[in-house]
């Protein structure tokens, strides 16, 4: 089972739980050759790795080691007492035309008592599309019929296709209805020998829109550090690797974003426990099974630090920046990127509605982010003009606000930023306020469309004396956050606007002796008080804003306790993580009003975790 602890996006960090202890995600499981193991499963516990993998037609095709791990177990054989997923023998299958028994394997994988095993699919790579299409129905057929032979072991069915997207997505939606418990990705290898990381991004894209996000998702031998953020950027949990030790036997580095042999270097531009031991002569110096040896921790080091600084920028809220910043190394990835900034649409229905950290540009694949996509659209379809006139301003020092002469115009002031157009109502709003821009790029083009409802005029054709901002600034956010005609449902009667002494800006807002919401200073946004809620909800029609849950779980959430996603009956559409909600039972009386932490498929899709956090109930 599988269940999400913090999120940027789809990237997640999550914890999958086995039967030999939790697998914290994104994780790296690195893989052991029982013939083979110049580093120890043991000595890989102290670098921090909670989980290898191994292959168990090797363990198989070796009568000792079968016969050991029949006897014993795997995790006996290996010396290794934290989980262990195995490998079917597809890639060996692929690579030397062994014949396997499909279902013989995956009874052999349980009789070892694996935690994870995995099924015997078809390796598809370079072949014509009819050929691909067969191997992909096969791969289908045995997926359906190895959950039979399951029993309480966790199986991991693959995603195959070879390079097609149509094939990959329909082999996706195939095995989603299995409802295995892992779905890795497969048939990548070649394309990463091959620094083919844009079709590897267009097969991560095609599968993962087609799996179940309550199931984790499992990168096949993408062994290097150098695709692991744009991998998790796009909804990648697990990766396995073996290059640490294939490119240690050859004398090659491993580093973030590139790989060096050992007589390029001539310092080390690296403080692990290896590089801060040895000099780079000394590594040349060594003898090649001493070599082999540091070289391979070296390599595992990168690997399992580049994990640590994905799993800071999920929590941080930053992935994207990483993913940029990594683009830069090799022109492959920028294609990627490329690709990637093609379905900001579909990456957008998974993005935290803001972050922790500001937004830093680094460069233009920047504006592709989910995060600016949102902040254009809702723009344009949620903001509503409270002016006939309007004037527009070229970028300013930010918040735009604090000039306050511009408060004063009775007209609608849209400042030109880095951006696109923003409203002067919504200038402190994530990612508006919180962002950094270098100076000298270019600003973002004039938006004909948006601006085809407004009537243009110079400033000084505009009246001033307006006394109304804060007014017209809480509507605005509240329409932007909330959908329009938000702001008019949750500002009427008498208002309140109560300022911090510190800082003068808005902290909460009361209507008629009533506590409404209160404005975050991290993000300008609302949050919502269950006074706020009432009158939210009986201005939107359902399912808007609405987590609707079982009639079951009401009598604890009524206690204040959180909601759990196996009660989630339903849920709107457009809501996004963090996202402010209204708690409703099936006959839609609101019950609370609290936080969600998925979107609606998330929540309908997990069996485990919280798809809400409550905050205030009904009284």
């Amino acid at each position: 089972m599988f269940e999400i602890k913090a999120r940027d996006g789809l990237a997640r960090i999550g914890i999958l739980h086995t039967k030999h202890g939790k697998i914290n995600t994104p994780a790296l499981l690195p893989v052991i050759n029982p013939h083979f193991m110049p580093i120890h499963p043991t000595e890989m516990l102290a670098m921090g790795i909670e989980a290898i993998i191994t292959n168990s037609y090797i363990i198989y095709n070796d009568e000792e080691l079968k016969k050991k791990a029949l006897e014993k177990g795997l995790h006996s054989l290996l010396n290794f007492n934290k989980p262990i997923m195995t490998d079917s023998g597809s890639f060996q299958m692929y690579m030397y035309g062994i014949e396997i028994d499909a279902f013989e394997i995956i009874n052999f994988q349980r009789e070892i008592k694996a935690d994870i095993g995995t099924i015997l699919d078809i390796f598809s790579e370079y072949k014509e599309y009819e050929k691909v299409k067969e191997e992909v129905e096969e791969t289908i057929k045995r997926a359906k019929k190895s959950m039979e032979y399951k029993g309480d072991m966790l199986l991991a069915c693959t995603v195959q296709g070879g390079v097609y997207k149509d094939l990959r997505r329909y082999c996706a939606k195939e095995l989603a209805k299995l409802r295995a418990d892992v779905y890795p990705i497969g048939g990548v290898v070649p394309l990463m020998e091959n620094q083919r990381y844009a079709e590897i991004a267009e097969i991560i894209i095609s599968s993962k829109k087609e799996l179940p996000p309550s199931k984790p998702i499992h990168l096949f031998g993408a062994g290097h550090p150098i695709i692991f953020p744009m991998a998790v950027a796009l909804g990648c949990d697990l990766f396995d690797s073996a290059s640490y030790i294939k490119y240690a036997k050859d004398d090659r580095l491993i580093f973030p974003d590139k790989t060096l042999k050992l007589d390029e270097i001539d310092e080390l531009p690296c403080c692990c426990p290896v590089c801060s031991k040895y000099s780079i002569d000394e590594l040349k110096e060594m003898d090649e099974e001493e070599r082999i040896k540091n070289i391979a921790f070296h390599n595992l080091w990168q690997m399992v630090v580049e994990i640590k600084r994905i799993k800071q920028a999920i929590r941080f809220g930053n992935l994207w920046e990483l993913v940029e910043q990594r683009a830069t190394a090799h022109p492959s990835l920028q294609e990627a990127m490329e690709i990637i900034s093609k379905e900001k649409r579909w990456l957008e229905k998974w993005e935290n509605i803001s972050k922790k950290k500001a937004f830093i540009y680094v460069n233009k694949y920047s504006m592709h982010r989910p995060i600016v996509y949102r902040l254009q659209k809702r723009i344009m379809e949620r903001y509503e003009p409270f002016f006939d006139k309007s004037v527009v301003f070229a970028e300013i020092e930010k918040p735009y606000s604090k000039n306050e002469w511009m408060k004063e115009l009775k007209a609608n002031c849209i400042i030109e930023s880095y951006f696109g157009p923003i409203p002067l109502e919504l200038d402190e709003i994530y990612p508006v306020a919180q962002s950094l821009f270098p100076l000298n790029i270019e600003m973002r083009g004039r938006y004909d469309k948006f601006y085809k409802n407004f009537n243009i005029v110079d400033i000084r054709e505009v009246e001033r004396g307006s006394k109304d901002y804060d007014i017209r600034k809480i509507k605005s956010v509240a329409n932007y956050q909330f959908g329009k005609g938000a702001g008019e449902a949750l500002f009427k009667g008498k208002i309140k606007i109560v300022k911090s002494k510190v800082t003068g800006k808005i902290r909460n807002v009361y209507c008629d002796g009533k506590h409404i919401v209160s404005m975050r200073a991290s993000d300008g946004f609302f949050t919502l008080k269950i006074e706020g809620g009432k009158r939210l909800h009986e201005h939107f029609s359902p399912p808007k804003l609405r987590v609707i849950v079982e009639n079951d779980a009401i009598p604890f959430i009524k206690q204040g306790k959180n909601v759990f996603a196996k009660f989630v009956v339903n849920a709107c559409g457009q809501l996004r993580p963090y996202d402010e909600v209204l708690i409703v039972d099936e006959n839609d009386e609101l019950i609370a009003v609290g936080q969600c932490i998925m979107n609606k498929k998330e929540m309908l899709d997990f069996e485990r975790g919280i798809a809400v956090k409550t905050r205030e109930v009904v009284k």
